[in-house]
């Protein structure tokens, strides 16, 4: 009967490896794959330390590749970002480590790129209303509100240059 369950968790190992394998994965995500197998707390914990020992997992590589994707792929900011990885229960040390590694330069180049090109799909010709509307937009996709205010200005001037 051992083996039958050592073969079991050998499977459901191997299959946790592919799912690890195919992108990267976070402790959270794993837990969840796992109880959707049916698999109790003991086995979870124990597969999950064997993933990260073998470097399948690892929550501070998840965290890295998440932020640059989300913000320089999906255009997220940073407040989204934030807000997306809580929800998968990534330790805030992990989350400060990686934001704190962003250059702030690209960020905010990035921001700039967006606000000029919502800005010119607006067909509104009242310059408040297109503005705000922007503003919005960023904000909505997860930039912070002050930073959105003080490049919008900024970015307008630019574009009448």
């Amino acid at each position: 009967m051992d083996t039958l369950i050592a073969t079991h968790e050998e499977e459901l190992f191997q299959k946790l490896q592919s799912f690890c394998a195919y992108r990267e994965r976070c402790s959270f995500e794993v837990e969840q794959k796992l109880r959707r197998m049916g698999a109790g707390k003991t086995h979870i914990e124990k597969t999950i330390i064997r993933l990260k020992k073998e470097g399948f997992l690892d929550d501070r590589r998840f965290t890295d590749i998440y932020v640059r994707s989300k913000m320089f792929n999906k255009n997220w900011g940073k407040t989204k970002t934030k807000y997306y990885l809580r929800q998968l229960n990534i330790p805030e040390k992990h989350i400060a480590d990686v934001f704190g590694s962003v250059d702030e330069n690209e960020y905010s180049n990035n921001l700039k790129d967006i606000i000029k090109k919502k800005y010119s799909q607006i067909s509104n010709t009242d310059k408040t209303i297109r503005k705000n509307k922007t503003a919005n937009y960023c904000i909505q996709k997860g930039y912070e509100a002050y930073l959105v205010w003080q490049l919008i200005d900024e970015v307008i001037k630019e574009q009448k240059a």
